[in-house]
């Protein structure tokens, strides 16, 4: 069955040695064998690759996926397995730890439709599945009714007056989201999600008074909704002028602007990982928004609908190409995964699917015609709809340009977007590092340009003219997104160059920890202050106080200010740059992408074309990278997928209808 140059827990031991699984894996896979009695080699390597799996993000190892004459991925193959994926699944259902979705509440490992699973992610899934599953198939309240129908009908017209567009895509999110319990919102960088979202609360709010809830996973991403939702709710009364002042001012009260973090929402217990709202406990609302959606992973995304009363209405927000979660899923991408369309000759492209019922009561209430969508097997497609057309991004932008370019891996696009010229976009190359030439130019450029962009604000210090918040604000203009973590070109070493830069121009004096200017990110959260991972904040003299003391200043969700004195910060480091990742949510003026310059086998795994996009799309008006054409394309070209059943049980299976 399993073939091994030596046993299997030296085998282990030398892995974790050369990093090809960590300690966790190794524990994992000998802990399991030991509590239940296997001395099957195969049982341990199969528990290995599970929690290597797990430890990537992923929610289950599928079984045809491994490598069966190197399933660790040595560069000499020690480990082979001798079976069929067929013989492999009848020979795992035969260890007593492993059992059947039938027995999931017995045993530790589930197998199921050639997936395995630690039982706790198996349930995470299956339920995620069907909370989602039954709120896509119950209407909503207006929609069974007539005569809200007749009135959202008219409105609809008025919020959303004729367009030049074929299909108006924000006008039939919000038909959407008037029609379901379940809408799932999802677009690109600009293309008005909360532009619509607005719209919708406007036009639910003018029918019934409701108690509504915005969150976000992260507390930038929480103020960055509420600043939109206010920008969105000036535009939409400056729009609405020709209705009665009465009736609008109204309503316009009834839209929330204060978001809050999905922590906050569901109520953190200190010292455990259970929140005060669930099951037992349900939220106190009738509709929840979720922005930034594929940021949420799959255990919190099961918190959320455990937690959600049985009469609310949820919806998602999110862009399904942006990077996955920081944990296990990428539930945003399994619940559209459904309308992606394979297509050689045009390109992978997505298209909507509606029941024949759902596209006639959408055709009905946007007088769209949208009998070309309508699909056999629907599923959870009555409640998903795209935004398609980008409103920050001008057809000939080039931000736009490049991101769409990436987004479709299309790499004669990529270059040729590059060799035009756009003013909007620098491409810093990396010179040729060697023993005898240690002199990076590319880098030296980049050093230069982000000290040019992080002057204006730490001039404004201590500026009678400028308060905390307007010093801040500047701050958030420019940003430096690193693709790895560690080394030369990380966030380590690019934030330890541009100290120093900066220290050089005379523009900061960093010879204590905390010195005036200094921006910090929070890297854990500190539920007492206030203050979660991923929060940014800069250390400024303290405006109210006549000492002037320096103190740790942060822009809250609802748009105050919240000083902390620096000894009392939780876990943090300096952050001129910081990762692709914790950018999500954000967005600024301005953006430098850093890449390595020989990526590592590992590194190379983490560089793919959603790092990539995501970090483009965080840029308005000017995006830069320093890299290579080498590694740009090849990032550009690795699409980042998840091992998960969520979305074949969200597309494939039968829906189980809620009981009367």
């Amino acid at each position: 069955m399993l073939t091994t140059s030596r046993p299997i827990e030296t085998l282990l031991k030398q892995w974790q040695s050369e990093r090809l699984i960590t300690a966790l894996d190794r524990h994992f896979a000998l802990q399991m064998a030991q509590l239940h009695q296997q001395t099957s080699p195969l049982f341990t390597l199969i528990c290995a690759l599970l929690s290597q799996n797990l430890s990537s993000q992923h929610t289950c190892l599928p079984l045809d996926q491994i490598d069966f004459c190197n399933p660790v991925k040595e560069p000499n193959s020690q480990c082979k397995i001798n079976l069929s994926v067929a013989e492999l699944i009848t020979q795992l259902r035969l260890f007593d730890a492993i059992g059947t979705p039938e027995e999931s509440t017995l045993k530790p490992l589930i197998l199921d439709q050639g997936n395995l699973y630690l039982q706790r992610y198996y349930h995470f899934e299956c339920e995620v599945a069907e909370h989602l599953s039954r709120l896509a198939h119950t209407p909503s309240q207006q929609s069974q009714s007539t005569e809200q129908l007749a009135e959202a009908k008219v409105l609809l017209e008025q919020l959303f007056p004729a367009s030049e567009l074929e299909f108006d895509w924000q006008k039939i999110s919000t038909a959407t989201a008037l029609t379901k319990k379940l809408a799932v919102i999802t677009g690109g960088p600009g293309t008005g999600k909360t532009t619509t979202v607005t719209k919708l609360l406007y036009l639910l709010t003018s029918q019934q008074e409701l108690t509504i809830r915005l969150v976000a996973p992260t507390g930038k991403a929480a103020a960055r909704l509420s600043e939109s939702i206010k920008a969105s709710k000036l535009r939409l009364a400056s729009e609405l002028q020709h209705l009665p002042a009465a009736t609008r001012q109204l309503t316009m009260a009834r839209i929330p602007e204060e978001a809050a973090t999905l922590h906050r929402l569901l109520g953190v217990i200190p010292n455990s990982h259970q929140f005060r709202h669930n099951q037992d406990n349900p939220l106190r609302l009738d509709l929840l928004i979720i922005d930034e959606a594929s940021m949420v992973d799959l255990p919190m995304m099961h918190k959320l609908l455990t937690a959600l009363p049985a009469n609310a209405s949820l919806i998602l927000l999110g862009d399904q190409d942006q990077l996955a979660s920081v944990e296990a899923g990428a539930v945003l991408a399994d619940i559209c995964s459904g309308l992606k369309v394979e297509s050689p000759a045009n390109g992978n492209h997505w298209q909507m699917r509606y029941s024949q019922l759902q596209a006639d009561l959408l055709s009905d209430l946007t007088r769209y015609p949208l009998s070309r969508f309508i699909s056999n097997n629907p599923q959870i497609g009555d409640s998903l709809c795209m935004l398609m057309h980008s409103h920050r991004f001008k057809g000939d932008a080039g931000i736009g340009q490049l991101a769409t370019a990436v987004n479709q891996a299309n790499l004669p696009r990529i270059a040729s977007v590059w060799q035009t010229g756009y003013q909007e976009l620098l491409w810093l190359e990396h010179s040729n590092i060697s023993a005898s030439n240690t002199h990076n130019q590319g880098l030296e450029q980049l050093l230069s340009q982000s000290a040019e962009q992080y002057a204006p604000y730490l001039n404004a210090i201590g500026h009678s003219d400028f308060t905390a918040t307007q010093v801040i604000d500047n701050f958030n203009q420019y940003r430096i997104l690193c693709a790895m973590r560690a080394g030369e070109y990380g966030v380590d070493g690019i934030n330890q160059s541009v100290t120093r830069t900066l220290a050089e121009k005379g523009l900061i004096n960093p010879e204590q920890e905390f010195y005036a200017g200094r921006p910090v990110i929070i890297q854990s959260n500190d539920y007492n202050l206030g203050l979660f991972n991923g929060d940014i904040g800069l250390i400024l003299p303290d405006e109210t106080g006549e000492s002037k003391r320096l103190m740790a200043h942060f822009i809250q969700a609802d748009g105050g200010l919240l000083k902390v004195l620096p000894a009392r910060l939780p876990s943090h480091e300096t952050c001129y740059a910081m990762t692709v990742h914790k950018s999500q949510g954000s967005e600024f003026s301005h953006v430098s992408l850093v890449l390595p310059i020989r990526p590592s086998i590992t590194q190379q795994q983490l560089l793919s074309k959603e790092l990539i996009y995501t970090a483009i799309t965080r840029a308005k008006n000017h995006f830069t990278c320093l890299g290579s054409q080498r590694v740009f394309e090849q990032a550009s070209s690795r699409l980042t997928q998840r091992a998960s059943g969520l979305a074949e049980r969200l597309w494939c299976q039968a829906v189980v209808p809620e009981p009367n």
